[in-house]
């Protein structure tokens, strides 16, 4: 392996974290609540619009984009969009209960365990619920977009910092 292939996977592992992140306390103050379809307990008021992330979503946006994700893209880049949508929104999904299960039973906990308090959950812990499938497929096109780019931006990105940091 490259020093360039790996300075390429943290140049584009950094900015999935960084983004899925925004994502996260975007939609924890605008949308989630209408999703789970039940109020979630805050610790401040909703008016101070404070969002909630967990850093044990770092392996997950990171990881999950640059070895997952990426590579079902480029799998599915020729397929109706159509299609791909709806590839998104079941695996997405899956891999959202998939991973509550794996955080559930090695921590004890997942950092989305809000879920549970929804009607549209699935399964008995609520590792992801129904009213989020359309809206993980609407997120895998927005990602492949986003995905392509840091792709394309990564190799210049990479000799920038080589030059800037002479190495």
């Amino acid at each position: 392996m490259s020093i360039d292939l790996l300075l390429e996977w943290c140049f584009r592992f950094t900015f999935y974290v960084c983004f899925g992140f925004t994502l996260e306390i975007v939609y924890a103050v605008i949308g989630i609540e209408r999703s789970v379809g039940a109020p979630i307990p805050r610790r401040v008021p909703k008016k101070y619009l404070e969002g909630f992330v967990s850093l044990y979503m770092i392996p997950i946006h990171g990881f999950g984009m640059l070895f997952g994700f990426e590579a079902t893209a480029q799998l599915m880049a020729d397929w109706a969009w159509p299609l791909r949508y709806l590839v998104w929104a079941v695996s997405i999904t899956g891999m959202e209960a998939i991973g509550g299960f794996i955080y559930h039973k090695l921590t004890g906990f997942y950092s989305w365990d809000y879920y549970r308090l929804s009607p549209y959950k699935i399964f008995k812990e609520g590792y992801t619920t129904w009213t989020l499938l359309p809206q993980w497929g609407l997120a895998g096109m927005m990602m492949e977009v986003y995905s392509g780019l840091l792709i394309k931006l990564s190799p210049t990105a990479v000799q920038y910092l080589k030059t800037y940091f002479s190495f």
